[in-house]
């Protein structure tokens, strides 16, 4: 998957900052530079679990026509994703 775009919105920038202590910038060097495994979840989600310094996993709505990831969420991979990231790498 191509994203050419990263929205994320300054108030769920922070929330995820916050909450999660994960850096926009964490956020977008996993999609756009380490290759992240992506999953659809939901109806118009996507799950995209990357390794920077450590496992997030991060859920954004994905806009195929001027590829832009919206960023929804944020947070630290827990153990049964990272055990599905492994996988996937294999």
């Amino acid at each position: 998957m191509r994203i050419d775009i990263i929205r994320i919105d300054p108030i769920i920038q922070k929330k995820i900052y916050e909450k999660h202590s994960i850096l926009a910038e964490e956020i977008i060097l996993i999609l756009k530079e380490n290759e992240p495994i992506f999953k659809k979840a939901g109806s118009n989600q996507i799950m995209a679990i990357g390794l920077y310094n450590r496992y997030i996993t991060i859920f954004f709505r994905y806009n195929p026509k001027i590829k832009q990831a919206t960023i929804a969420t944020a947070y630290t991979s827990d153990k049964k994703q990272i055990k599905y990231y492994k996988k996937v790498r294999k």
